[in-house]
């Protein structure tokens, strides 16, 4: 496996972990510390909407991992640059065949602290679960947003999501997990 490859499916792994810890929050009401009107202006990312099906793109996309009713692929020709910011990779996340989230990766502490400027000026200052890490979440009424770096290397990862399909995608997980560990007990 190549290096890029390698760092491409920790990142994708990163966000999927980031999406699992932060889970209990989504039973949360929206932030009212976030200006969560902004948030829920996103319709999507780079002219697609959430909820758009899998077949209006499918000829610019490259699958990166399957998980079943999950898909992560890559645009064959994303745009590597948001604002100040160069991003190593863009992932497009699908659920049951619907665009639901991107994810957004740097690879290092200069792009991850742009990354994250930006993300602040867009949505607001972020609620931060522990505050000696440099992770944010945004909630929003329709939409989410996360942002994590990772102090060791200064990669980063944000994910900007629809909550209802991410939602549905968490339950999903979770019925998944139940499966796999009654399969181990048997």
């Amino acid at each position: 496996m190549s290096l890029n490859v390698a760092g491409l499916l920790r990142n994708s792994l990163l966000v999927l972990t980031l999406s699992l810890c932060v889970s209990p929050l989504f039973a949360l009401e929206a932030d009212p510390e976030i200006d969560s009107t902004t948030l829920d202006k996103v319709t999507g990312y780079a002219g697609i909407k959430f909820g758009s099906p899998y077949e209006q793109l499918k000829d610019n996309l490259t699958l990166e991992q399957d998980r079943g009713s999950l898909k992560i692929y890559r645009p064959k020709n994303p745009t590597l640059l948001l604002g100040p910011a160069i991003l190593e990779t863009v992932l497009y996340y699908y659920f049951d065949g619907k665009f639901y989230g991107v994810a957004l990766h740097t690879n290092d502490g200069q792009d991850s602290m742009m990354l994250e400027s930006i993300l602040k000026k867009a949505f607001g200052k972020g609620g931060q679960g522990n505050p000696s890490q440099p992770s944010f979440v945004w909630l929003g009424k329709k939409n989410g947003a996360l942002f994590d770096v990772n102090t060791s290397t200064g990669d980063s990862s944000a994910f900007i999501f629809d909550r209802e399909l991410h939602d549905a995608y968490l339950s999903y997980e979770a019925k998944s997990i139940d499966a796999a560990s009654k399969q181990l007990i048997q």
